[in-house]
């Protein structure tokens, strides 16, 4: 990716922060937080406030995030975190429109903005429905000019006008954004989601209502579902962990009989091994960018990422809560026995380090608010993105 010159400087400072913090890390291991597993998650939940915003932690990735903070959102509202959420958002709409800038993945040092490694086809979708889990409509209105020309702007770059699926002739920054993603089922979603969210709040002018028209998961089930689970992208039989949680987790699709078998075909299948969520069972080294196919092989493929695993349990509670219990129960004991949340893990069930020894997995994720909300409010509905039904969104702040 080439950087515009006034990020380079804030890229190199990151690098170099990352520097000490792979040698504190090598000398001194990391900080293990004291107690049981809610107290620990908790704690890693604090560390990531640096006064001013949510960081997507607070080691390698100690900036804003958009969908690392996005999609914790609902999570963090509800465990008391909201005031804390909108200083936030508010924080990164203040940065993008005084600088004139479009939505980005990262804001890094120095408040500049830069997207990691492509325009982000899921930054808009999650940072629209934050605003939404928030109930934070003071600040749509106030950016209501500029969050206007970001949609335009987002389905002129993203979307096919004859299909209304996301464009498979561009790459996008995604979740798992170390590797190449074009129209997969997880960019589809988010496209979905985008509609979703703009639809039933009226806060925007809609692009989207002709390719949908109030069914959101049509296109994802007409191009994506094979019997009893979503696959991975246009053209490729190939399962992901992502493309069967994104639809639910993000309240696009909610049937139960889609539910069950999608997730009992992850299961089945060796995508909970050693803990849930694998992005694949296997590398598939092709699809991975280049600094990662050569520096850091397999961060996003066959490992364990402890994001798509908090959401996995918050969304298989509601077709196997025995089998959720347990896995639960799983996170809980390696939680309590490293004392942090991990970023992501390898095949022996341990804190992920590259072969070369030269990035490790990082603590304290922010994203463990969706692990903790599972855990502590398992009696309630789940964390989602959006509800299928549609409540209004003063039922949705206080759901």
């Amino acid at each position: 990716m080439a950087l515009a010159p006034w990020i380079g400087p804030a890229v190199l400072a990151e690098y170099a922060h990352n520097l000490g913090i792979r040698i504190r890390r090598q000398l001194r291991g990391h900080r293990r937080h004291p107690g049981k597993a809610p107290a620990i998650v908790r704690a890693c939940i604090e560390a990531c406030w640096n006064g001013r915003t949510f960081t997507a932690s607070p080691g390698h990735f100690d900036m804003f995030w958009t969908r690392d903070l996005s999609f914790s959102v609902p999570s963090l509202v509800r465990l008391g975190h909201r005031q804390r959420v909108l200083g936030s958002l508010a924080y990164a709409l203040d940065i993008w429109t005084k600088r004139r800038h479009h939505v980005t993945t990262t804001i890094h040092y120095f408040d500049r903005p830069g997207d990691v490694f492509e325009y982000g086809v899921d930054s808009l979708p999650l940072l629209l429905a934050a605003l939404r889990a928030t109930g934070a409509t003071d600040l749509v209105t106030r950016h209501a000019l500029w969050l206007q020309a970001e949609v335009d702007h987002f389905y002129a770059m993203v979307v096919d006008p004859a299909t209304g699926l996301v464009r498979s002739d561009r790459k996008f920054s995604a979740h798992r954004d170390t590797v190449v993603n074009r129209s997969n089922a997880s960019g589809n979603t988010m496209v979905a989601l985008l509609a979703k969210t703009i639809e039933e709040t009226g806060w925007l002018e809609s692009p989207f209502q002709r390719h949908f028209e109030g069914d959101y998961g049509r296109l994802l089930l007409e191009h994506f579902w094979a019997d009893d689970h979503f696959r991975d992208a246009l053209g490729d039989e190939t399962v992901s962990g992502e493309a069967n949680i994104w639809p639910f987790y993000s309240g696009v699709i909610g049937d139960p009989d889609l539910v069950a078998p999608a997730l009992g075909y992850l299961a089945a299948n060796g995508f909970c091994d050693p803990y849930p969520l694998r992005y694949e069972t296997s590398r598939r080294p092709e699809r991975e960018v280049w600094l990662t196919r050569h520096v850091l092989p397999d961060y996003q493929g066959s490992t364990v990422w402890t994001s798509l695993g908090s959401m996995y349990l918050q969304v298989l509670k509601t077709v196997d809560p025995v089998l959720a219990a347990s896995e639960t129960a799983r996170y809980v004991e390696w939680i309590e026995r490293d004392g942090t949340f991990w970023e992501v893990m390898n095949a022996q069930g341990q804190n992920w380090v590259s072969p070369r020894w030269i990035m490790i997995g990082e603590e304290s994720m922010l994203w463990s608010a969706i692990f903790l909300d599972h855990l502590e409010d398992a009696g309630r509905v789940p964390a989602y993105l959006s509800v299928p039904g549609a409540p209004p969104i003063e039922a949705e702040l206080v759901a």
